[in-house]
């Protein structure tokens, strides 16, 4: 059975035998697991006092112990850090954590399907150290909160850098991580029940005319807003004194047994209207659903950015009218369905005016109320009862979609057949297969109209002799998929190739997926021989450093033929005609648009090894084309302002010329490449990327060429 992992929080308990929202969702997805039987899952989650595992037969609980000790250090770090500006939140008890994991991976038969990490960030980036290299299974990161501490901007850049997909929980949310950096965010709404057994026709809408009373329920903060909102109802009793007969209450709910001077503040103020406002303590989830029937509106003056607004959700899903705030999610939740009133100076008397018009109109509050009850059901994701198979969708995605296949087809009859077949009998069929006849002056261009007559999947393009960039190209113009795979008409895939490449292209959330490959001769057929020249370690990374590891690592290599594509990547790129190293001059725009981009090593691809291939050339014939688009990378990336790209970039022309000036052996190309080094390093200029001892090599060579 398919296996996944989810590591939670690890502040309270899982299952939530002591509340916590995150923790309740997570409880959800593990019941609800029990009744589908979709997965076996390791649920990774601090010890509790009461253990309440026993009843799960698909959740393996590792329970780690956040010792006494421990969690007192970790107070202390905790108040250090929110006391320094700009400072990532950690704490010790994420190492034991990590170790626990590590211990369950070197125990596991087959990989995960999907790692989840919930709301912390510090664990994310341990549990990814412990995947990188060595495993090819996705890690997402589940936000729950906006950006602070625990979910820092560098703490956000350093995953997606490392291809972790985000799950938010609202567009908000998604739209605060996308401000930090450029990664694949999945939305994934929170919920709650949604009763069925009441409609429009049976549900309470309409408060008596003369009495109203309001609520606030949650955390007793200043962040909440709760001193404006005793002054909001201050101001709308004066305005109901002048000549209205109504009676307003308000019941505060949500402090606690241990009052912190806030709540002391809240109290005192409440004091002076002990006839209208009444200060009551938090109570479970269960009671607050049964108490809200006792009220006619309910106020949320939260001054903060809310993530998603669940109390805005359950007040809806009541028909109760609602007033809040411009705050973060809230505004995508509520829709059109309440009063939202801006966090200004104005605050406190907008809210007065809102709740006084609420209270006195009784028509708009039951439309307003009428409105509320039906976006809570009209909206599928805000039922709890969806919330389990909408996060399996996120984070194991089904491949459906279409591929072409694009093969430049010159003077290769010898060789066609073989990787036409290897296509034809691929074990994912959705492909279409397109054949770019590119002027073949032998058979080649019978044979792809030949193999065209036999299957469907297969169209043949004839054109004029373009060059194998403009066979590419007018492949990619006719190209009905969704993704795009480049074959040469020479080499051949295995069987399996293109359904590893769009499974693992949905669940790393990867614009590009590349897999390995290997030499193969004209024995192979016999003997099966082949040689793998790529990275054995699977690797996945964002578009930036993905660029990096084509220039410097054997896995993301620069040729185009390794690697599915989405089909939107080349909205506006194509491949150069009219020179040589094309996919030098492609691969790696295509790489710095990509949000994720990821390999792995199984060697999918088999390249054959034949004489009088393209690049079988003299150098001194080539050594220019590729210089000119090295040069052309350099200031691709300094025109985007990326300085360690434009440096790598540098590193890569300047040992380019250094091959190119030992392997040729005309004096006068010797001298101009001599010439193009010095133009592009000085001691003010040399890279410094990959560290001082490269750049003293590199300066060394200027004066001593060896």
């Amino acid at each position: 059975m398919r296996r996944i992992a989810i590591v939670t929080p690890c502040i309270l308990p899982v299952p939530a035998t002591l509340g916590g929202a995150v923790e309740e969702l997570i409880t959800r997805i593990i019941k609800d697991n029990e009744k589908q039987n979709d997965y076996l899952i390791d649920l990774f989650s601090v010890r509790g006092d009461s253990e309440d595992d026993s009843i799960f037969s698909r959740t393996h609980v590792i329970s780690i112990e956040y010792k006494n000790g421990l969690r007192f250090a970790d107070r202390i770090l905790d108040k250090l850090q929110r006391t320094v500006k700009g400072s990532e939140g950690y704490r010790l008890f994420d190492k034991d954590i990590a170790v626990a994991f590590k211990e369950i991976l070197l125990d596991l038969d087959e990989p995960y399907e999907a790692v989840i990490v919930e709301n912390q960030v510090s664990i994310a980036k341990r549990i990814v150290a412990c995947c990188q290299g060595r495993y090819e299974f996705p890690v997402f990161f589940h936000m729950h909160n906006d950006v602070d501490i625990y979910r820092s901007p560098e703490g956000l850049k350093e995953l997606a850098a490392c291809g972790v997909q985000f799950i938010a929980v609202s567009n908000y949310i998604k739209s605060q991580i996308i401000k930090c950096t450029d990664a694949v965010v999945h939305v994934l709404y929170n919920g709650i029940e949604i009763r069925e057994d009441i409609t429009v026709e049976n549900a309470r809408f309409s408060a008596d005319e003369y009495s109203i009373r309001f609520l606030y329920a949650g955390r007793i903060i200043p962040e909440k807003g709760l001193i404006e909102l005793i002054r909001a109802f201050e101001k709308l009793s004066e305005m109901s004194a002048k000549g209205n007969s109504q009676k307003f209450a308000l019941d505060i709910i949500g402090f606690s047994n241990s009052l912190t001077q806030y709540e002391k503040r809240v109290i005192a103020l409440a004091e002076q209207h002990k006839a209208t406002i009444t200060c009551i303590k938090r109570m479970s989830s269960e009671k607050l659903n049964r108490q809200y029937d006792n009220y006619d509106i309910v106020v949320m003056p939260t001054l903060i950015e809310e993530a998603f607004g669940l109390v805005a959700l359950e007040t809806m899903e009541k028909g109760l009218p609602l007033i809040t705030t411009d705050s973060g999610g809230i505004p995508e939740v509520v829709g059109d369905s309440a009063i939202i009133v801006g966090r200004s100076e104005k605050l406190v008397s907008d809210l007065a005016a809102a709740m006084y018009r609420l209270s006195t109109d009784k028509a708009y509050r039951k439309e307003l109320g009428i409105k509320a009850f039906n976006r809570a059901r009209m909206i599928p994701e805000y039922n709890i009862r969806n919330y389990y198979s909408n996060f399996i969708r996120t984070v194991d995605k089904e491949a459906d979609e279409k591929i072409s296949v694009i093969v430049p087809v010159y003077n290769v009859a010898d060789y066609l057949e073989r990787c036409v077949n290897s296509l034809i009998c691929q074990s994912y069929s959705n492909i279409e297969i397109l054949l770019v006849d590119d002027g073949s002056t032998d058979d080649s261009g019978v044979m792809c109209d030949s193999f065209a007559q036999k299957d469907s999947r297969i169209r043949v393009i004839h054109q004029e002799n373009r060059g194998l960039s403009g066979a590419r190209n007018a492949g990619i113009d006719a190209a009905t998929g969704d993704f795009f795979f480049f074959c040469d008409s020479d080499d051949f895939l295995q069987e399996d190739a293109l359904e590893v490449l769009i499974r693992k292209m949905h669940k790393d959330g990867a614009y590009i997926v590349g897999c390995g490959f290997s030499y193969v001769w004209d024995d192979y057929e016999m003997s099966g021989r082949e040689e793998i020249v790529t990275d054995h370690n699977p690797g996945v990374w964002n578009g930036k450093r993905a660029v990096i590891e084509m220039m410097r690592g054997n896995s993301i290599c620069t040729v185009a033929w390794n690697k599915l594509y989405k089909k939107e990547l080349f909205s506006d790129v194509r491949f150069p005609e009219g020179m040589l190293h094309e996919d030098e001059d492609t691969t790696y725009k295509l790489l710095y648009a990509s949000k994720i981009v990821s390999y792995t090593p199984k060697a999918l691809y088999k390249y054959y090894q034949r004489t009088g291939g393209i690049m079988g050339g003299n150098l001194a014939e080539r050594y220019s084309f590729l210089l000119d688009i090295l040069d052309k990378r350099i200031q691709y990336f300094k025109a985007k302002g990326e300085k360690e790209l434009s440096q790598h970039s540098t590193i890569s022309l300047l040992e380019n010329i250094k091959y190119y000036y030992r392997n040729i052996s005309d004096d006068r190309i010797k001298k101009e490449l001599v010439r193009k080094y010095g133009e592009n390093i000085s001691i003010s200029t040399a890279p410094v990327v990959m560290g001082i001892k490269k750049k003293l090599s590199l300066l060394l060579w200027k004066y001593i060429r060896y």
